[in-house]
């Protein structure tokens, strides 16, 4: 089986140094090597999650592109915790059309240490290739649990003081509805203002100047404060504003025009979604929002 790895860093990609911080290694990406039996390594590309730019990813396709090749089986990336789920996503429209797994691995601890769930991971996404399945997917061993295979635009960004992944829909079928085919990915320049509900939220404080967009994620019912956020949309009639929801939706009369509600996708991935978009300069941006492009989208939720 002939695997490439591109190996970005993160957790998994590093040792731990004297001070206990964690530094990138080509010790650990020769281990991870050796774990996967890969045959082609990609080592140039170095993502720090928690500080990871557009830029990044788009270097990230590149090396994707590189290894698509070398004819691979199957690729398998190493990758942060922080911005996997943003990477993630990003991967499974950029490749939405791939015909073979592509697979990203974190891990909790440097694989040197005897409590990471790192290699476990990368043997799960060893074996995970082997179906051959299309699709760009992510690998996670929560605590006490078997490794799970998720959708690469289903995970959820792990929550703060958690080692645990999870994902939206509980399938991991990957699909391909053209709607990204022949897109440009270079998504750096683009800008969308995220808003994240809480109490005594205040509106007045966003200054809209420059952005394009508005992400607005609701709370765990789908709900948000619909009266205030109605007047913060209805201040800015030109900016479209699409609005994170679940269970509930909200009456098509309740909200200006300008106003989308996005239902069975995750922040992260409606994110990105959005933002490939607005490079794109798609003109029915809410219509481009609300199609399915790699099963993002979960109809059941």
């Amino acid at each position: 089986m002939n695997i490439a790895l591109i190996a970005t860093g993160g957790t998994i990609g590093g040792r731990k140094n004297a001070e206990g911080v964690i530094k990138l290694t080509p010790a650990a990406t020769a281990q991870i090597q050796a774990i996967i039996d890969a045959q082609t390594v990609i080592d140039d590309v170095t993502i720090h999650s928690e500080r990871e730019s557009f830029d990044d990813m788009y270097k990230l396709y590149g090396a994707v592109e590189r290894a698509m090749k070398t004819c691979p089986d199957g690729i398998i990336i190493t990758h942060g915790t922080d911005g996997l789920a943003f990477s993630s996503s990003y991967l499974a429209y950029a490749y939405s059309n791939t015909r073979i797994p592509i697979v990203m691995c974190p891990a909790d601890l440097p694989l040197n240490e005897p409590a990471s769930n790192g290699f476990d991971i990368l043997q799960a996404a060893k074996t995970f290739i082997k179906q051959g399945k299309r699709g760009v997917y992510v690998v996670y061993k929560n605590p006490g649990l078997a490794p799970t295979v998720h959708h690469g635009a289903r995970i959820l960004p792990a929550q703060l003081h958690e080692n645990m992944f999870y994902s939206i829909g509980g399938s991991c079928d990957f699909v391909d509805s053209g709607l990204m085919h022949g897109l440009d990915f270079d998504i750096a320049g683009q800008k969308v203002l995220c808003i994240l509900p809480y109490v005594g939220l205040d509106y007045s404080a966003f200054n809209v100047n420059g952005y394009s967009a508005v992400l607005h994620s609701s709370y765990r019912s789908g709900a948000v404060n619909s009266v205030k956020f109605n007047e913060f949309a209805a201040a800015h009639p030109d900016i479209p504003m699409f609005l994170t929801v679940g269970r509930k939706r909200y009456d098509g009369q309740v909200f200006g025009k300008n106003i989308v509600q996005c239902r069975g996708i995750t922040y992260s991935a409606l994110y990105i979604k959005i933002l490939i978009g607005l490079k794109n300069k798609v003109k029915e941006l809410a219509a481009f929002i609300g199609k399915n492009a790699c099963g993002e989208i979960v109809d059941k939720i």
